[in-house]
């Protein structure tokens, strides 16, 4: 079974993102994951002051390291290494999931900064253009135990076993149980080929114990929002995006904003290999 060895931290140095990594950090010494800590600051258009030099800006984030480093680091057993980078948010964290092979990227499903909400805009861009599982932090997340991770799917199609390695090896890494959820208006059984899907998806999990769930619902997103009321114990909601408009759907609309950017618990998006 892959583990996750490599994770990602992006942050802009605000509370937010801030919060989000010290949930990297303890979830890299849980794991024994390298933590990958990485800054970007464009050098161009709206995102420098044409008053403040190149150095000055190096400088700084090479300091806001220094104060990571002893304030959140200091005494933790975990191998770390920050990255600084002069590119855009976006193409600066693909670059370093390509060139150090990330298995994970951890972060937080807002930002305080001015340069353009960073990790917000960020979160969703990098789920639409990387293979790579994203872990979106909500701002007042803590890391705890976690009891059950949540996977809600439809049953449409299941994809190949390597896009659920990173939802496994979170499975595997905190020794819990994968909840499979599906919602329906309907309490009418799977038909043949959602059970065929369904098989698949079982041998997929079968690493791992799980456990298949039922929730009535007109809609999709509200049914997943009432069930997660009514079950605390989900540590970690999983979803997989298909399309762009699939995703659309994930990130418009009041419902999907409490359920995935303003969760108060992690949410694992994780990108189909199947087009």
């Amino acid at each position: 079974m892959k583990t996750i060895k490599k994770i990602l931290a992006p942050t802009d140095f605000s509370d937010r993102a801030t919060r989000a990594l010290k949930y990297a950090i303890s979830l890299a010494q849980n794991t024994n994951a390298k933590l990958f800590i990485l800054n970007a600051y464009p050098m161009t258009g709206v995102y420098l002051d044409i008053q403040v030099s190149q150095a000055q800006i190096v400088k700084e984030v090479r300091e806001k390291f220094e104060e990571i480093e002893k304030t959140h680091l200091k005494d933790k057993k975990i191998v770390y290494e920050f990255i600084d980078s002069g590119s855009f948010p976006e193409e600066a964290i693909e670059e370093a999931i390509e060139e150090h092979e990330i298995d994970l990227v951890v972060m937080g499903n807002r930002g305080d900064s001015n340069l353009e909400k960073l990790l917000g805009s960020t979160t969703t861009h990098l789920i639409r253009r990387t293979s790579c599982p994203i872990l979106a932090i909500p701002e007042n997340a803590i890391f705890t135990k976690i009891d059950s991770i949540l996977l809600a799917t439809d049953y449409q199609q299941v994809d190949r076993t390597e896009t659920f390695q990173g939802l496994i090896s979170l499975a595997d890494a905190f020794h819990t149980k994968i909840d499979v959820l599906h919602i329906s208006a309907s309490d009418k059984k799977l038909d043949n080929d959602k059970l065929t899907v369904g098989d698949s998806l079982d041998r997929i999990l079968r690493p791992i114990r799980h456990t298949y769930h039922f929730q009535k619902g007109e809609d999709v997103l509200e049914g997943l929002k009432a069930y997660l009321e009514r079950h605390n114990e989900v540590g970690i909601l999983a979803m997989m995006p298909r399309d762009h408009t699939v995703w659309e759907r994930l990130t418009q609309g009041s419902i999907t904003k409490q359920v995935v950017f303003e969760a108060d618990r992690p949410v694992l998006v994780f990108h189909s290999h199947q087009s």
